[in-house]
């Protein structure tokens, strides 16, 4: 039986593969919006590894860049800790694949905002980034080995479903057609890794 910590249920894995940038303030009130919905959804999310709600307020391309930003960098950080806390091999495997993914997305979502001359608006991420840190001390209090790989997994799921929710709507809001094509192409991506960290999850209830 799956037993993870529901307080590790929502920013481990924000980010699944999908662009993002460097996270930079801009006044946008929109965004402004879009960061306190993101903190309804953060205690939505904590309360339930598994219905995880769509934010509800527009977003704008800055907002876009920046939080699937913050969300990626969560991923990486999370990924890391699973690779030297986790015993389960499949997790093991997950997380490696997670870090190795999200980097080159990290990057790649620099390059392509630095290219549109968009400036990423780091105030729409803040509770995305607060949510990262919180996850962080919890996985780090868990102890190593089936604690630990519960806790990471139930988060991993939660936090997919999250970015493909938001990675849909980013596509209808996004105004720049070069991020919207971006976003177009990460959905699959972001599928593929909830249905495999689905199956991982699954056998480790059986």
């Amino acid at each position: 039986m799956v037993r993870g910590t529901k307080k590790t249920a929502f920013a481990l894995a924000l980010g699944a593969v999908t662009v993002l940038g460097a996270c930079k303030k801009t006044d946008n009130a929109a965004d402004t919006t879009m960061a306190s919905a993101d903190t309804s959804m953060a205690a939505g999310a904590a309360s339930s590894t598994t219905n995880v709600p769509a934010p509800a307020a527009t977003m704008s391309d800055a907002a876009i860049f920046a939080m699937l930003g913050a969300a990626n960098q969560g991923e990486i950080a999370a990924g890391k800790m699973a690779e030297s806390k986790a015993t389960n091999a499949s997790v093991k495997s997950f997380a490696r694949d997670m870090v190795a993914a999200h980097t080159k997305m990290l990057n790649d979502g620099v390059a392509l905002a630095k290219r549109l001359n968009i400036t990423p608006d780091s105030a729409a991420a803040d509770s995305i980034m607060a949510m990262n840190q919180s996850t962080a001390v919890a996985l780090t209090a868990d102890a190593k080995g089936a604690t630990f790989d519960s806790a990471y997994v139930n988060a991993q799921v939660a936090g997919h479903q999250y970015v493909l929710d938001m990675v849909k709507r980013a596509e209808g809001a996004a105004q720049n057609a070069d991020l919207k094509a971006a976003l177009t192409a990460t959905e699959p991506q972001v599928q593929a890794h909830l249905d495999r960290i689905t199956a991982i999850q699954g056998k480790m209830k059986m």
